[in-house]
Order: structure tokens, then C-alpha cells, then sequence
């Protein structure tokens, strides 16, 4: 049994009775136009080679990537596509209207390999993340993707894999905006905040490996610069580099090579370690290169306030419907010329339009363009990916993040 590293969360799980490719991301201009890869892999079919499943663990558009998965299953005409069977009802409504035919699994046996997924927090309603395990006699490769630490989840991945060796891939970074787009009063917070997301997520590294006791531990997913007009921000996310993960635990972690890296849990081997961090310089200098391609907002025809503001009552009246979310705090978003538009989900309140927010608490204030705006409303862009994207600065006032909030922001739409 072996695995291969192609980029970000894509894997390749190798079994002597199948082959298994994982969330295939390779688009840039991703999350409305900011998320860009480097190093870029410049064959990915090639790469990936032939395979009998592709598994895609959840929506977000770094592991779920229409237009290369389409690619990648017009090579593989027999590939399967599957995915989790619980929680994943967006990402399956979504490949049905993208043209897909996803099959839907819990457990599937391919000679004497087993193929299990496990969802994360399956028990919250707004949960879209979970994790794959291939078996084989006494080896297991587990991928954790974007999990984050549930333990759930952790206990039934353990005892699936009991008996067995198991190579883990496992998260070390966090996406968001946070705290590059949060609008601090001082730029030595802003690092400071960089600094204590960096040690957070590798927390969260370091709590896997305790809890699943890999042979061999490989921090990934999560691999991505900003571009566009967004590149300045890329040294404030917080991002740590997958080798300061790997040096949490010399023994038993390490850090793969794009494309060539490789464990052969046969052998107990590595192949392809990479060894030093990704230079800043060199990312740097092909986002420029990149810099030219606009945001896809950014050549819409421009909203008047008055029309935003009656896109948003609409959106507001409807979200407040469909949403079983009552959020005790105001979402105040920029509509221009100094007004916001504003609503309290905990009241139902209709929309405020104010010149002055000071008076809110606590609130969440957001600035933001207001092509974007109209076109988050309309649902021509999707607030998840614009958050997720950077796309919008913001601040808070009376409270602290609110995950809730931004759930009801994905049903802020007409």
C-alpha cells in the first residue's frame, strides 16, 4: 500500500486491489478569484495517473474543483465518484447541477481493501467536512483533510484503523480571512494575531498525532496564496509553512514534495521529503505575474446604494425565514456613502439603513465592494467563498467570532 502527494489536499491512496485520487484542486482564481497554488503543478492528469475512484471530501472549491475533476474523469472513463453519505448534501446538490453523479458511501470493499468515510460533527446541522480511510490487512491511510478536532469522529477513525500502521494526513493550517482583512488599529496586532492563528492550527496538528499515533505523520490541505489585488495580504494569514509541522514531531512527521513525495507503507518508506520552506520571494514574484487577472466582481457594472438596499431587505426577510439561526449581535454591511445596511437576526428586525453604527453592540461591521455585495445578494458569488476568499475587511465590536453568524450570512441572498 502506498500514497502519493500531488498538492494542497489532493492525495493518491494506492491499494494492490485499487487506486483512490483525492480532492483534485487544480483552478486557479478559486473562492471568487484570490486562492492561486504555487508551486504549480503543471501536468496534473499525468500526475495523478490512472485511477478507479475519486473521492471529494466537501464543497469547498480547493477540494472540490468542477472543471479539473471533469478533466480528470474524462481520462479515467471509469473512475467512480464518491462521496460521504452523511453531511454532504450541498456538495451532492451541487455536482447534480454541475452535471456529476456522485455515489453516496459509508463503507465500500474492493477485493480486501475497505473505503470508509467519517463525517465531522456529524450531528451539526451545518457541518460540510469529513475524512476518508483506506484499509488494507495492517495498514491504514487516513486522510483528515479539513476536520477540524471532533472527538467523534477521532474515536471512530481509531477503531477502524485498530491493529494497523497508518500513514495520516493531517491538517496544520487555517483558511479565512482572519486576521488579514479584520481592520486593526495597529499592524503589530495584526502579526501578533498571525502569529497565535500559526500556533493554533499547529495545536491542532499536534492533537492529531497524539490521538491517532501515526507510523508516519504528514501535515497537508490548506496550501494556498492570495493573488490578484489580494497578494499584499498573503503575510498575514497565519499560514504556517507544512515543515514547521513536521518538526513538531522528527521521528514520525514529515513534509511530502509536491507530485514526487511518496510513503510506501509496504516498506516503511519515504520518498521525495521536502526539506526546506517555501521561499516568500519566489511565491511572491509569480503572483505578480498573476496580478493582472481582475477579480470577477471587479468588471461587474456598478450598484447604486438604493438598489443594494432593496436587494438586502428582500434577502434579509428571506434568510430570516429559511434560517432557523438567531444570532444576538447586528450585521452591519457598507452599502456606500457612508450608510449600512443592518439587521439583528435574534429580533427578526427588518433592515436598518444608518448613516451611524456606533450605537450597535455588539456588532459585526462589514466593508466590503459593493459590486461584490450586489452580487452576493443575487447569489451570483456565495458568501462562504467570499469570507473564506478575503474578499471583505471587517471588524467586531462586543463580540468575538461568531461561526453562527456567518452561517446566516450563506442565507443572506434573494
Amino acid at each position: 500500500m502506498r500514497v502519493r502527494y500531488i498538492y494542497s489536499a489532493c492525495i493518491v491512496i494506492e491499494t494492490k486491489d485499487t487506486r483512490i485520487c483525492c480532492d483534485p484542486w487544480f483552478s486557479d482564481g478559486i473562492y471568487d478569484g484570490s486562492w492561486y497554488q504555487f508551486p504549480k503543478v503543471n501536468d496534473p492528469i499525468k500526475s495523478i495517473g490512472q485511477i478507479d475512484f475519486v473521492f471529494i471530501s466537501h464543497i469547498h472549491p480547493d477540494h472540490y474543483d468542477p472543471v479539473w475533476l471533469r478533466k480528470l474523469l474524462d481520462a479515467n472513463p471509469s473512475c467512480r465518484l464518491i462521496i460521504g453519505a452523511e453531511n454532504q448534501r450541498h456538495l451532492e446538490r451541487k455536482m447534480i447541477r454541475d452535471g456529476f453523479s456522485p455515489e453516496l458511501f459509508k463503507l465500500l470493499l474492493v477485493g480486501s481493501s475497505q473505503i470508509a468515510c467519517f463525517p465531522n460533527f456529524k450531528n451539526y446541522s451545518e457541518s460540510i467536512d469529513s475524512a476518508l480511510v483506506v484499509r488494507q490487512g495492517n495498514q491504514s491511510v487516513v486522510n483528515m483533510n479539513d476536520c477540524s478536532f471532533d472527538p467523534e469522529q477521532v474515536e471512530a477513525v481509531s477503531a477502524f484503523c485498530t491493529g494497523s500502521r497508518i500513514a495520516a494526513f493531517l491538517p496544520y493550517a487555517g483558511a479565512g480571512p482572519y486576521p488579514q482583512r479584520y481592520m486593526f488599529t495597529e499592524e503589530e496586532v495584526r502579526q501578533q494575531e498571525a502569529q497565535a492563528k500559526k500556533e493554533k492550527f499547529l495545536n491542532l496538528f499536534a492533537q492529531y498525532v497524539e490521538a491517532l499515533n501515526p507510523e508516519f505523520a504528514v501535515p497537508f490541505a490548506g496550501l494556498y496564496f492570495l493573488g490578484g489585488s489580494l497578494e499584499r495580504f498573503n503575510n498575514a494569514r497565519g499560514i504556517p509553512d507544512a515543515i514547521e509541522a513536521a518538526q513538531m514531531f522528527p521521528e514520525r512527521a514529515i513534509s511530502l514534495q509536491e507530485v514526487v513525495g511518496e510513503i510506501n507503507l509496504d516498506e516503511s518508506v519515504v520518498f521525495n521529503q521536502r526539506t526546506t520552506q517555501v521561499d516568500a520571494r519566489e511565491v511572491s514574484d509569480y503572483l505578480r505575474k498573476c496580478a493582472a487577472a481582475a477579480l470577477p466582481y471587479e468588471s461587474d457594472e456598478p450598484t447604486s446604494s438604493d438598489e443594494i438596499y432593496e436587494s438586502l431587505l428582500v434577502a434579509a426577510a428571506r434568510a430570516l425565514e429559511r434560517s432557523k439561526l438567531r444570532i444576538d449581535a447586528w450585521i452591519c454591511l457598507s452599502l456606500g456613502n457612508g450608510t449600512y445596511g443592518c439587521v439583528k437576526p435574534m429580533d427578526g428586525v427588518a433592515v436598518r439603513l444608518l448613516d451611524s453604527i456606533d450605537a450597535l453592540s455588539p456588532r459585526e461591521e462589514i466593508e466590503i465592494d459593493q459590486r461584490l455585495l450586489a452580487g452576493l445578494l443575487k447569489r451570483k458569488y456565495h458568501w462562504n467563498n467570499a469570507e473564506i476568499g478575503s474578499h471583505f475587511e471587517f471588524r467586531r465590536f462586543g463580540m468575538g467570532y461568531s461561526k453562527e453568524l456567518y452561517d446566516f450570512l450563506s442565507f443572506l441572498h434573494i
